[in-house]
């Protein structure tokens, strides 16, 4: 079982991961249902 500090690596990096493919395209706005998709997309580990 992870310790706290690891799951809070873990976290860290998910939302650094995020904000690297956010910033992929810094002119593009998101709407809330293209935000879940992405971050449903990077969970599950697929390509948009």
């Amino acid at each position: 079982m992870p310790t706290e500090n690891e799951r809070k690596d873990v976290q860290k990096a998910m939302a650094y991961d995020l904000l690297r493919i956010l910033k992929q395209d810094p002119e593009k706005t998101y709407t809330a249902k293209e935000l879940e998709r992405l971050i449903d997309a990077y969970i599950l580990g697929t390509t948009q």
